[in-house]
């Protein structure tokens, strides 16, 4: 990044709006952005997931997450 450009920056609460907004993360979410929560959540749907069905929406739901991650290690300011 050079010193010209400009760096976004986004709020918890623009974290906890993206991650509402995550078709994938329905299931597990929490109304406010709680990252360790979030992801307990759905690690333990994993481990409970029984179908194929079951298994492919929790891994849609972490892929989801890992981006919210490398978006909130990129632009969230703390």
């Amino acid at each position: 990044m050079s010193n010209r450009e400009t760096r976004r920056v986004l709020t918890l609460e623009d974290m906890a709006y993206l991650s509402q907004r995550v078709r994938a993360l329905e299931p597990y979410a929490l109304g406010i952005w709680e990252r360790d929560r979030l992801w307990a959540v759905v690690l333990a749907a994993q481990m409970e997931a029984k179908t194929r069905a079951e298994r492919e929406a929790v891994a849609e739901a972490r892929g989801a997450l890992q981006i919210l991650d490398a978006i909130e290690r990129h632009f969230v300011r703390r």
